[in-house]
């Protein structure tokens, strides 16, 4: 079986380990890398996306990888509760939801090798009878002031090579090891409630789409469960709601976004929806169950242990009930998204 993103039909295999290279040094100084990237083309029910974690080793110039991997053919996921209730943090009581996938531990891992030249890292993933080059610019993150920031790089996405479908990515890197993370309490610290940039970049319902967002954590608050925050907005919802809850109106009906830290460990479960989609006249508000927009989400963390904001996707398959993704694929919307760096004052 091949791995994702090849020209050949993609499945589930832990690839070849890669011959060693030469020494290499480390992407910008750095081992630890949390990444997201996607392979996204109009029109098309084959696009792919991953959240990885990767370790470089400078000795002998190889790369591992351990990630969660989600298409639209074989790799389709259903939305979950996770065990952590969004209670007292907006006007619906229920459970933030995550792909179920995302609740277990990475479930693929690839060996290769890499090279580095200037600010250039060249990935080459030893798959099974084929090689994938990823390439991408490391870029030096800076702190307010404009000055080099040493705790934290980033990674540019800047191509792929021949037969390798992927077309974005995100990425960071420090020397913190993967088990340094941030508590759901942790976020709404003052250093750590700012507002975070947010990019994204895709397919939904067929078409390509990206842009830019924000997370803006200083209106969350913290739930009633300490591992979840959430908040609300409002705007004009869609065409999905038949009715509205009391004081709100096709023009103005309310967001609800969930963000649970399930796991003690990097990963988020970052959740939203229009909470007119799960209100009834008869039942009141109720929890929506098909086809909310979740996000699998790895926090970014310094070298010093700071937060400093996520990579992540969004895994929305399509889903005609509760516990299934059978909709047409047409109907996804998938991409890979990241927020922020924080940046630090000097």
């Amino acid at each position: 079986m091949a791995l994702l993103g090849a020209t050949v039909t993609a499945g589930g295999a832990t690839a070849n380990s890669a011959a060693p290279l030469a020494a290499q040094p480390a992407p910008g100084g750095k081992t630890n890398f949390v990444v997201s990237v996607g392979g996204f083309q109009a029109g098309r029910t084959d696009n792919w996306l991953r959240i990885s974690q990767y370790t470089f080793r400078p000795d002998n110039g190889t790369v591992t990888a351990q990630w969660w991997r989600w298409n639209q053919g074989s790799m389709r996921d259903i939305r979950v509760d996770t065990p952590v209730a969004a209670a007292d943090c907006g006007p619906t009581q229920c459970y933030a939801r995550t792909p179920k996938r995302f609740l277990s531990g990475p479930s693929e891992s690839i060996n290769g090798t890499y090279q580095v030249n200037g600010s250039a890292l060249t990935v080459l993933w030893n798959n099974v009878g084929t090689t994938l080059e990823e390439r991408w610019t490391v870029k030096t993150v800076t702190r307010t002031d404009g000055s080099p920031d040493p705790t934290l790089v980033q990674l540019d996405w800047a191509g792929a090579g021949s037969g390798y479908t992927a077309t974005i990515g995100y990425g960071f890197g420090s020397n913190a090891t993967f088990s340094a993370h941030a508590s759901a309490s942790d976020l709404m610290r003052p250093e750590n409630k700012v507002s975070y940039s947010y990019l994204y970049s895709g397919i939904s319902k067929g078409q390509l789409g990206s842009g830019e967002s924000a997370m803006n954590l200083p209106i969350y608050q913290q739930c009633r469960d300490a591992r979840c925050i959430g908040t609300t907005t409002k705007r004009a919802a869609g065409d999905g709601c038949t009715y509205y809850p009391p004081g709100e109106n096709k023009e103005s009906t309310t967001i609800n976004f969930y963000l649970a830290s399930f796991a003690g460990d990097r990963r988020n479960a970052y959740e939203h929806w229009f909470r007119c989609l799960g209100y009834e006249p008869e039942a009141g508000q109720t929890c929506y169950k098909i086809n909310s927009h979740v996000k699998p989400l790895i926090q970014v963390i310094d070298d010093n242990g700071g937060f400093r904001g996520w990579v992540g996707a969004e895994t929305s398959f399509s889903s005609t009930k509760d516990g299934n993704s059978d909709g047409a694929p047409i109907g996804d919307t998938l991409g890979v998204v990241k927020a922020g760096p924080r940046l630090l004052t000097p």
